[in-house]
């Protein structure tokens, strides 16, 4: 039975609590009982079968492949290779990344001008469009390679300095949002 279902039973029975309260009461013996909550949200025998055969495959989060893709996470053979067969733009992507990343800790500016050559024609198009905007501002990227300097700590500021001006925002004047501004320096 559906939680909604067991509710209406509990109303018919005379019950006069609210909907939240008794939903909250049904998760604690669901987690009490270690009640299977695939098959309990299902009333169906269908949908029961189709979860239960889905419980047997193992899954990969959305959050896993972000982090396998962007921090070089690791996840099992068996997930890579389904995500690389199933999606080969993954391929293209994965190695997009590493290639951008090693440009900066090599600090290799022909490295730069090979990876927009190579994306600016890519066939995905967010690649190609991200490496045009690169060779738009080519300059302030030349930089961004080379130097060892970042503005990184003024965005960070910045973005503290914003926080508070939005929380605080019609709340107080100009001389209480000064003294937060000055506590957060300090």
């Amino acid at each position: 039975m559906s939680r909604k279902d067991v509710f209406r039973s509990l109303i018919q029975k005379g019950y006069k609590g609210g909907q939240t309260a008794a939903y909250d009461y049904m998760n604690k013996i669901i987690e009490r009982f270690h009640i299977d909550i695939a098959v309990y949200r299902s009333s169906s025998t269908d949908a029961i079968q189709k979860k239960k055969k889905l419980q047997k495959y193992d899954h990969i989060s959305r959050n896993g492949i972000f982090r396998f893709l962007w921090m070089n996470h690791e996840i099992t053979d068996c997930h890579k290779s389904y995500l690389m067969d199933t999606y080969p733009q993954l391929r293209t992507l994965k190695s997009c990344i590493q290639e951008f990343r090693e440009i900066f800790q090599k600090k290799n500016m022909p490295y730069l001008y090979l990876f927009i050559e190579k994306y600016k024609n890519s066939d995905l198009k967010e690649l190609s469009r991200f490496a045009s905007g690169l060779e738009k501002d080519l300059s302030a990227v030349e930089n961004a390679v080379t130097s060892p300097l970042s503005n990184g700590f003024v965005e960070g500021t910045n973005s503290k300095l914003k926080m508070i001006k939005r929380t605080m925002y019609g709340r107080c004047g100009k001389e209480l949002l000064t003294a937060k501004l000055i506590l957060l320096k300090g």
